[in-house]
């Protein structure tokens, strides 16, 4: 009957009403890693704060976005004065104020690291729900799988990537890196699990299909000069670059990691 119809409308209208008056609206993240599903997932308005690093081009994928939002200390003294209603900390750095946020009777959403699509796409629709913005999230994951799914399968053989960073730095098996790798088609050249350091030497001796390495640009340094370093040019090894920050923190984002890189193979 009509005004049966009628009264689901309605019911349904007063739960949504209250599921946006449930969710927080003063939300401080205390991690780099957390400021990027914040930003993604909340108008700024809901935002109360975001970590010193967010706005950061070589540490977050988020750095032009987070332009203009309030930063903030992961300490206890510094959070409490904006009167969050949920604090998102990452799985290092901010444990103390954490720890005191929630001892405050403020909540506090504890994240773990994402270090491959699965875990991100667990991750995101969790968040998405602790900030009443489940619809966004399945959105934004749906999305990631729909860009996974468009890379071209890997060959039977897969061709060796190794992303080496500033004095030689690699991420081996395990790491949010090697997810992205494996992603695009690649094996990971790294010789270990984890993360580790490659020579310029050993790096010679047995080099990989492609060498992936951060963008030019930045300031010049001493660590950043040995990806550039003329040996490589030298050895013609294929290079392709990646935005490092897009490897810093697992989120929807990563994938464009895998989109780059696949275009590459």
């Amino acid at each position: 009957m009509w005004w049966s119809s009628s009264l689901v409308a309605a019911a349904a209208a007063v739960a949504i009403a209250a599921t946006a008056e449930a969710a927080p609206h003063r939300v401080v993240s205390l991690n780099l890693c957390a400021d990027q599903f914040l930003v993604l997932l909340l108008p700024r308005d809901r935002i109360a704060a975001l970590s010193p690093l967010a706005d950061d081009p070589t540490l977050s994928a988020v750095a032009g976005r987070a332009a203009g939002i309030r930063r903030v200390a992961p300490l206890a003294e510094a959070v409490l004065p904006l009167a969050p209603d949920l604090a998102v900390a990452g799985p290092w750095g901010g444990a103390g104020a954490a720890s005191v946020l929630e001892r405050r009777g403020i909540p506090v959403l504890r994240l773990g690291l994402a270090e491959t699509f699965s875990a991100i796409e667990e991750q995101l629709l969790r968040i998405g729900e602790a900030l009443g913005e489940g619809e966004t999230a399945s959105r934004l994951a749906a999305e990631m799988r729909t860009a996974l799914d468009a890379l071209p399968p890997a060959p039977r053989e897969k061709p060796r990537a190794l992303v080496w960073q500033a004095r030689g730095f690699v991420p081996g098996a395990g790491t949010l890196a090697d997810s992205v790798l494996v992603a695009a088609g690649f094996a990971n050249a790294a010789p270990f699990r984890g993360y580790g350091f490659v020579a310029l030497e050993a790096l010679l001796a047995s080099p990989p299909s492609l060498l992936v390495t951060a963008p030019p640009g930045g300031p010049a340094s001493l660590s950043t000069a040995l990806t550039n370093h003329p040996a490589i040019a030298r050895a013609a090894i294929p290079r392709a670059t990646v935005d490092p920050a897009l490897l810093a923190c697992g989120s929807p984002l990563t994938v464009d990691a895998a989109v780059t890189l696949a275009a590459a193979r």
